[in-house]
């Protein structure tokens, strides 16, 4: 069952890479169909997800999308950190099974994460939020808020953005 699931995988994801150069809404829905037979919760259909994520593979039960949230290019989403595992040796600690951190992560409804951003595990991003390009999110984001760099931190609320961005015209 477990080569089943590595071709299916292999096979699966190479359709998505090449289908991202002639119709990327059908890469969307590969991808969700994909994540959901590996047990990811997908609410409803997400609105873009690109060929280019990375989706940590340790336990895909972990991941939730909310309807309608865009997941852009070389994201990373992380359900596990087995740091302390190789750092406590450095330290004389040594354990008789590895030791680590396995969190759920959750992006919600109509949340847009930006190019190149990393999900870490135990993360919730709430529905509306704008993650900007290359952040790196942990924690809880409450819903409508706007998050950028390294640590993401809460820089702007969504409300505020949209209000000002139709006053101009944009």
């Amino acid at each position: 069952m477990k080569a089943f699931r590595l071709i299916k995988k292999a096979v699966v994801l190479s359709i998505i890479r090449l289908g991202w150069f002639i119709k990327p809404g059908l890469v969307t829905k590969l991808y969700a169909w994909y994540l959901r037979s590996e047990g990811a919760n997908i609410e409803h259909s997400p609105n873009y997800l690109s060929a280019k994520i990375w989706f940590d593979g340790t336990d895909y039960s972990l991941i939730t999308l909310g309807k309608g949230c865009t997941i852009s290019s070389n994201v990373r989403i992380l359900t596990h950190d087995w740091a302390i595992h190789t750092v406590a040796k450095e330290m004389g600690l040594t354990f008789d099974k590895p030791q680590g951190k396995i969190r759920p992560i959750s992006i919600g409804r109509h949340a847009f994460v930006g190019t190149g951003s990393i999900i870490m595990p135990g993360t919730r991003v709430g529905a509306g939020c704008i993650i900007g390009a290359g952040t790196v999110v942990r924690g809880e984001i409450p819903p409508l808020s706007i998050v950028i760099g390294n640590p993401g931190q809460i820089v702007g609320s969504v409300t505020e953005y949209v209000e000002k961005s139709l006053r101009r015209g944009h």
